[in-house]
């Protein structure tokens, strides 16, 4: 059974999304980065695992195009205004 819940794709991108959870706490709480770097590097986490939480927990993967299309053009758009607020205001 295990072997066979391995084999999945969702849960590969589970295991993926907590990687990603563990490595934004690591930048959060134990870094060596500069805070400015370590805040954009969990704001660019967390936008990667909205990507992978829209994608195959939303089944946007399997959507018509344009709708894959405006939520990765809405992702993109969200992080970058984010990002150049915290970096310029």
């Amino acid at each position: 059974m295990l072997t066979t819940l391995l084999r999945d794709r969702i849960t590969i991108v589970w295991f993926i999304l907590i990687a990603a959870t563990l490595a934004s706490w690591i930048l959060g709480v134990g870094h060596e980065l500069p805070q400015r770097y370590a805040a954009i590097g969990i704001m660019l986490i967390a936008f990667t695992k909205v990507h992978f939480v829209g994608s195959y927990f939303m089944e946007l993967r399997h959507a018509p195009l344009a709708l894959r299309a405006v939520f990765g053009a809405w992702n993109l758009a969200v992080a970058g205004v984010l990002v150049g607020l915290y970096l310029f205001v």
